[in-house]
């Protein structure tokens, strides 16, 4: 078995493999994850954050009869975290590597654990406790009775919330912020795919509900896009939702979104899911704008693929 197992060891947490083969993957995920990074870098910081003194003390320990990590969830977002810090990269970017190599867990995380490790980090990295009149707080749209929740991006009147499916605004005495801390969540709007185009080399794109692209899939396999690409070549353009209506997010629509996620075996987020700090940000008030702001913070962003081309009415 490759599972790995994982252990407490002086006060810190050491993860055991049968080989190197899910370290050495991962390691080459997070070095493609930036243009600045080299191999033997990212082998050290991973060896550390694994809980090993280096790369070659990873590289002699081996444990033939492996588990899955009993720690679950939390003690991968604490590996995450510390691989982020130590290498200087997105904390979406080393959840997707980690994820993609299999590094902690044979089986892979569902979607519905993605989106509880990326809520979990935004309140640790960016919304912090969550209180009454605080931006990124969780809180209930009281508004036509619907109860629905919905991130507070600015109070005031009107109250700007971010909801499951985009942008609203509220009187502030249609918003109540409960005693209990809501669950954090991952809005639709930034994960969910709308439609798919087809494209003249008979690979497919899934597309936000904002038109912008998620995920590429070919004979080459399945590739995570960059928001502020610009689609080129489009032969054929389908919706996961019925001609007609506006119900998207939810019902039919959704399971058949989710269902082609499955059947293409993508459990991951897309980076459109890396904006969400920045829709906080002042003078915000689209997706697009988060994009542009994603990309003006990733200045090692790579050049555009042969079938795509820089997005230049979100980057304008």
């Amino acid at each position: 078995m490759d599972t790995p197992l994982q252990h407490r060891r002086s006060g810190s947490m050491r993860i055991h493999f049968s080989d190197l083969i899910r370290p050495k993957q991962a390691a080459k995920y997070l070095a493609r994850a930036s243009t600045g990074l080299k191999l033997a870098t990212v082998h050290e910081a991973l060896a550390r954050a694994l809980g090993y003194r280096d790369w070659h003390e990873l590289s002699i320990t081996s444990h033939p009869n492996g588990l899955d990590a009993p720690d679950g969830l939390e003690a991968a977002l604490l590996t995450i975290l510390e691989l982020a810090d130590a290498l200087g990269l997105p904390d979406g970017d080393v959840q997707y590597a980690v994820s993609r190599a299999r590094l902690l867990r044979a089986k892979p995380w569902s979607i519905d654990e993605h989106m509880v490790l990326r809520a979990s980090i935004w309140r640790r990295r960016v919304f912090g406790r969550p209180g009454r009149g605080k931006p990124g707080t969780v809180v209930r749209d009281k508004a036509y009775g619907s109860a629905a929740p919905a991130y507070l991006r600015y109070s005031g009147r009107p109250t700007y919330l971010f909801f499951d499916t985009g942008f609203g605004t509220r009187a502030d005495f249609e918003v109540a912020t409960p005693r209990a801390p809501l669950p954090d969540f991952v809005p639709s709007r930034i994960w969910l795919p709308y439609g798919v185009w087809k494209l003249t080399d008979e690979s497919e794109v899934l597309f936000s509900r904002d038109y912008l692209p998620m995920w590429r899939i070919s004979n080459d396999g399945t590739e995570r896009l960059a928001p502020w690409l610009w689609i080129k070549d489009i032969a054929e353009e389908k919706h996961f939702g019925s001609p007609g209506t506006a119900i998207w997010a939810s019902g039919p629509a959704r399971d058949r979104a989710v269902a082609y996620l499955q059947r293409h075996r993508i459990f991951e987020l897309p980076m459109l899911t890396d904006i969400m700090p920045h829709l906080f940000e002042p003078q915000v008030e689209s997706l697009q704008d988060g994009v542009a702001r994603l990309y003006a913070a990733r200045r090692d962003a790579e050049a555009p693929p042969p079938y795509a081309e820089l997005n230049d009415r979100v980057l304008a």
